[in-house]
Parts: C-alpha cells; structure tokens; sequence
C-alpha cells in the first residue's frame, strides 16, 4: 500500500502538467525565506526624533557658557531611530520539515521595544552672540562635540547678531 501511494505522488510530481505548480511552490519557499529575516529578533523601524527639543535643550545649555549670549542651534541626522523588537519564536520540528512561528511580542497594542537607537549626527551649525570671542568659540565647540560625540570638523559656530 506504501509503495502504491509512493510511486502516485511520484508520478504526480513529475509529469509535465505540474510544472508550473512546482515553479510557483520554489518562488514561494524562496519568498517566505526572503521574508522571515535572519531570525535576528531586529526590525527596523524609521521615525522622526523630537529635532526641536534636542536643539532647544542644546541651546539652553549653550546659552550658560561665559560670555556665549544667546544661542541657535540646529542639528542634522543620518537617516532615522532604528528599534529592535522583541519577538517570541516557536519552533516546531519533524524528521521532515521545520517549520518555524515568529511572532512580535506585544505591550499593550504597540510592540515591545528592547532597544532603540538614535540616528547619527551628520553635522551642527551654532550662531551664538559671544562667538566673535575666539575663547567663547572654542567652548562653544567642545560642548558641542562632547554632547553630540561628532568631531570639531562636523560642527560650526558662527557669531550672530
């Protein structure tokens, strides 16, 4: 009986007629794999960071440096947060398949973040009132470098009136 219904399947895999349903099977293993990720736990997910509170914050805390006046800031990014997600994975195991469930771990109706990381700085611009002070500008940079952790080259100051 085993061996009857072995050489059916058989048959019914092999014949031409079927073909079509076999390329369609592959393109879809290979797009369910594409899809499932590295199994990594980690889903990006691009949102916009509060740009005018940081830069407010920046500017507040510029502003108390010696001789510095009043301080504009303005503060650009590369690209945007990236969160990893906590996901709960089942696995499920046969002798001749593995099939595997990945599901996102939820807080309420919103998923659990584990991390979020913040974009990268590309570069600040200052316009402070004390900068035509050598010394005030040399502060005002090193504050700015510190804070942002960016190099002196990726921040100006500039004096304003």
């Amino acid at each position: 009986m085993k061996k009857l219904q072995s050489s059916v399947i058989i048959k019914f895999l092999s014949s031409r007629n079927n073909l079509v349903l076999w390329v369609i099977l592959i393109i879809g293993v290979i797009l369910m794999a594409s899809v499932s990720g590295n199994g990594s736990g980690k889903k990006e997910v691009h949102t916009a960071i509060d740009t005018a509170a940081e830069e407010t914050r920046l500017e507040e805390i510029l502003s108390r440096i010696d001789g510095a006046g009043e301080v504009k800031v303005m503060v650009t990014y590369y690209g945007g947060t990236e969160q990893s997600i906590a996901y709960e994975t089942k696995s499920d195991t046969d002798k001749d398949s593995h099939q595997e469930d990945k599901r996102a771990v939820m807080s309420g109706s919103s998923p659990m973040v584990v991390q979020e990381l913040y974009p990268r700085v590309k570069g600040v611009i200052v316009a402070a009132q004390g900068a035509g002070d050598i010394s005030v500008k040399r502060k005002l940079t090193e504050a700015v470098t510190a804070v942002m952790g960016v190099g002196a080259s990726r921040v100006k100051v500039y004096k304003s009136e």
